[in-house]
């Protein structure tokens, strides 16, 4: 299933961008507005930089009521494609095998409709609801966890998750509420479901990567 979904997003984002492609790059600087203009050029400052950085604060729920502080920080390429790193922490010591104490996680992060969207001129606004819909991102990745009464790494395993986020003030950058539904599959026990919920910041940056 995540396999066919990865080659469908591939597949449109490729077709799409070859649209784009016919767009020349006069006809999008004359379309992206300035940063006072920002709220009405579908962009919401997301060209600001080409490279999206956020760092969240929040906690993860799972069904069993067990509660974690839990960070994220992601890097997104032009807000599509990027990488995240988790951590959470139960802030206590448990010795139950079955929870872990502390999580770290490292994987990919994509979201597949800002491209296709603003090329298709399909960001007619208002601001909250194309920011909101082009947050929509499916996470992969590995986690190395701590059980209870282990050691960091004794468990381990691949997991997903799927998001999104409210602009708090109608633009890409500045506050964000965020929240993620998570399957986690460890080695050596049962799927693991979770909910993290997080205030995220973001700002963006311009590297030398956009001028090549």
């Amino acid at each position: 299933m995540i396999g066919r979904f990865l080659a469908l997003a591939g597949a449109l984002s490729f077709a799409v961008f070859a649209q784009a492609q016919t767009r020349t790059a006069a006809t999008v600087r004359g379309e992206v507005k300035g940063p006072d203009s920002a709220s009405g050029d579908g962009v919401y400052g997301r060209f600001d930089g080409d490279v999206e950085v956020g760092l969240g604060l929040g906690a993860e729920l799972d069904p069993g009521a067990e509660r974690r502080f839990a960070a994220r920080a992601d890097l997104h390429y032009f807000a599509m494609a990027g990488a995240y790193f988790g951590y959470a922490d139960a802030l206590r010591t448990s010795d139950d095998p079955e929870r872990s104490e502390r999580r770290l996680a490292l994987g990919v992060d994509l979201r597949p409709l800002f491209i296709p969207r603003w090329a298709l001129d399909m960001q007619q606004g208002p601001a909250f609801v194309d920011l909101t819909l082009d947050s929509i991102s499916l996470g992969m990745g590995v986690f190395w966890a701590e059980p209870g009464g282990g050691a960091f790494g004794d468990q381990r395993g691949f997991e997903a998750s799927l998001g999104f986020g409210l602009p708090l003030t109608g633009s890409a950058g500045g506050p964000w509420l965020e929240a993620r539904g998570g399957l986690r599959w460890p080695d050596e026990s049962a799927r693991e479901e979770s909910l993290l919920a997080l205030l995220t910041w973001r700002v963006f940056v311009l590297t030398p990567l956009a001028h090549n």
